[in-house]
């Protein structure tokens, strides 16, 4: 199995959740990811949800059609909340696969989590 981690910090700020992805999400890794983020939206993620979630992949090596459609359904799953789902500073591999594919123009990609703190502040 490929090496896989999710990180998820301690909430220090009601308006944003981190978490980080390390490794791969694939098909191999992508049912741990969905029932951990699926887990963290069910224990705080109804009404007056946090507005922000902000997945740091600076240290995602590699991911796969699964992977980023477990993304789209969390990206989903959030905007159905009136949450917003923040993609951290990818690598670049990551990147590619995202800018190929045309998903950086529905992932909001960032490189510093003041871009998404300071956007869910103004609205």
């Amino acid at each position: 199995m490929k090496n896989y981690d999710l990180v998820i910090h301690p909430e220090t700020d009601p308006a944003v959740r981190r978490l980080e992805l390390h490794g791969c999400l694939d098909s191999h890794t992508v049912v741990a990811f969905e029932r951990s983020v699926q887990g963290l939206l069910d224990n705080g993620g109804g009404e007056g949800a946090c507005p922000c979630m902000i997945l740091d992949l600076s240290e995602l090596t590699y991911i796969s059609s699964a992977g980023i459609s477990a993304l789209m359904g969390l990206t989903r799953r959030l905007r159905e909340r009136g949450s917003e789902l923040f993609l951290l500073k990818p690598t670049e591999k990551v990147f590619r696969v995202f800018r190929t594919l045309g998903f950086t123009n529905i992932f909001r990609i960032i490189n510093n989590e003041s871009e998404a703190t300071t956007n869910v502040r103004q609205g």
